[in-house]
């Protein structure tokens, strides 16, 4: 699923940045749950913001957070960014890109891994400004290519030269992009994700403006020349809820271009739970566009969009069985 889908109750141009966090953590649920996903924001958990990498409070932001594991591995990004992720099993390599509002162990705590790593190489990451990894606070280090860079780099200290891509809401967003411009790239298995523009309409207006009022405001407390103490009572709320750095995650989305089916260079399975209304909204736009592409659509019968990543045995029968036929050997 796009970032669009935990926008989806953002309604209107000029949606403030604490109604529109309000209104994203409304779309989440818990991962913990047995038919959860992704986890609501709570200010003093270090906690995500749906459809971004991690965001928390902008004070701390770029330093690692306090519940890092120590013994995960870790790469270290061209900008300095630590990305943590862990590597299991054996076979050809699999690399899974979580949601927004989870982390790379919400594939181990569904049972994804377990599974896998019987078949594969299963290498999980967690996306910057998420779980273990570090939360830096600019524009630029949200960039696409600077994330599509993170995700190249895991693979390469895993070890896979080449490696099958599965990704879940988020993390199938950003995904689909490999899925166009790299040829490490065997197949992609895309869940809960739209295709087309990362951001549109009034969610796109309400993001700008985010972006807009607190850029400026992140900027000057670095700088010094801002103290917190002149913001508002409902501006500094809503900078100790972390909104000023989940602003710069999903103001650098702006920038990302839109992907259509015919863009996907590789094989690439794309699923939609038939429950999930806005995912089956967008599937509609492209009726009768698939055939000649490298998508092939299914939709899972009964399934809401949590449901598809939750419910692991229907995901699995449609993804294993597609995975298998574009196998590549180990490396």
């Amino acid at each position: 699923m796009s970032t669009m889908k935990f926008l989806r109750a953002a309604r209107g141009s000029r949606v403030s940045a604490v109604t529109l966090v309000a209104a994203l953590g409304a779309a989440c649920v818990s991962t913990s749950g047995p038919a959860a996903t992704e986890k609501p924001s709570a200010p003093a958990a270090s906690a995500q913001k749906p459809g971004t990498p991690a965001a928390t409070g902008t004070a701390a932001a770029g330093a690692a957070p306090a519940t890092t594991a120590s013994k995960s591995p870790t790469i270290t990004a061209a900008d300095g960014t630590r990305i943590a992720y862990d590597v299991s099993g054996s076979g050809p390599a699999l690399l899974l890109l979580h949601g927004g509002g989870q982390t790379r162990n919400s594939w181990a705590e569904r049972g994804y891994v377990d599974r896998l790593a019987k078949k594969f190489t299963v290498i999980r990451m967690d996306l910057r400004g998420s779980g273990d990894s570090a939360r830096p606070d600019t524009i630029a280090a949200y960039a696409l290519d600077t994330v599509l860079a993170d995700v190249l780099a895991v693979a390469d200290a895993a070890g896979a030269k080449r490696f099958h891509l599965w990704g879940f809401g988020h993390g199938a967003s950003i995904g689909r992009y490999l899925a166009v411009r790299s040829d490490r790239v065997i197949s992609a298995v895309l869940v809960g994700m739209d295709m087309g523009p990362t951001l549109s309409g009034p969610v796109k207006d309400a993001i700008a403006a985010m972006r807009a009022k607190w850029q400026p405001v992140l900027e000057g407390h670095k700088g010094g020349t801002l103290d917190l103490k002149t913001l508002s009572i409902g501006d500094r709320d809503a900078w100790d809820h972390g909104v000023a750095l989940t602003a710069i995650q999903l103001g650098a989305m702006l920038d990302y271009p839109p992907v259509q089916p015919a863009d996907i260079t590789v094989p690439t399975l794309w699923l939609i739970g038939a429950a999930d209304a806005s995912g089956m909204e967008n599937v509609k736009q492209f009726e009768g566009k698939l055939g000649g592409t490298k998508v092939t659509f299914k939709q899972l019968s009964g399934l809401s969009y949590t449901d598809s990543f939750a419910r692991i045995d229907p995901v699995l029968a449609e993804a294993e069985p597609f995975l298998a036929s574009t196998a590549a050997p180990t490396s």
